[in-house]
C-alpha cells in the first residue's frame, strides 16, 4: 500500500508550490525543490499546487515542451498533484554537477539556497482539491490515495523523452 511505501502514519508532510513548479515535479521534470531554508524532514511528501501562478519566473520553453502552449490555462491550482520521497536536503551549489537541463531550468540554485531531492514521484491521476499552507504542513490524504496514484516516474527518462536531459 502507499502507506507501507511512504509512512506508518496516515498524515503526510506536504509543501505548497506556485505553478508551474508543482506540475513540473508531478511531470517528473523537476527533481529538486529549491528553498532558502533547509529541512530535517526525510520521507514521504505531498506536492501541492498553490492558487498562484509564477508566470514571470517560469521556464517558458520547458513548460511548453511539458504541457503545451496553453500551459498557463490548464495547470491545476489549489490541489495536491503528486507524492514523492524527500531523500535529502543539500546546499544547492553541491548538486549543480548532477542536474539535468530540466532540473536546472526548474530551480533556483543560487548560493545560500537548499536543494530538496525528490525521488519516486507519483503523480495523482486527478488532482485533489486542497488548501495549501506556507512551509511544511500536514495533509490527511483520502483513504484511497494508492488507487489515485500513477506509477512512479523516472526523472532521467522523463527528461530524455522531452529532450531535456543534459
Amino acid at each position: 500500500s502507499v502507506f507501507d511505501l511512504f509512512s506508518d502514519t496516515t498524515d503526510l508532510k506536504a509543501i505548497s508550490l506556485w505553478q508551474p513548479w508543482a506540475s513540473l515535479i508531478a511531470a517528473g521534470l523537476k527533481r529538486h525543490e529549491t528553498r532558502h531554508w533547509p529541512t530535517e524532514h526525510r520521507g514521504p511528501i505531498a506536492i501541492h499546487a498553490a492558487k498562484r501562478m509564477d508566470v514571470a519566473g517560469a521556464p517558458e520553453e520547458l513548460c511548453i515542451a511539458a504541457f503545451g502552449p496553453n500551459w498557463r490555462d490548464i495547470l491545476p491550482m489549489g490541489a495536491m498533484v503528486a507524492v514523492a520521497r524527500l531523500t535529502h536536503c543539500r546546499n544547492s551549489r553541491s548538486v549543480l554537477c548532477s542536474l539535468t537541463r530540466a532540473d536546472r531550468e526548474a530551480g533556483n540554485f543560487a548560493p545560500g539556497r537548499y536543494a530538496w531531492r525528490l525521488e519516486g514521484v507519483r503523480p495523482l491521476s486527478r488532482p485533489i482539491e486542497t488548501i495549501g499552507r506556507q512551509g511544511l504542513f500536514n495533509w490527511s490524504p483520502p483513504e484511497d490515495l494508492e488507487a489515485r496514484l500513477d506509477r512512479p516516474l523516472d526523472h532521467e527518462q522523463c527528461c530524455r523523452y522531452l529532450g531535456w536531459e543534459r
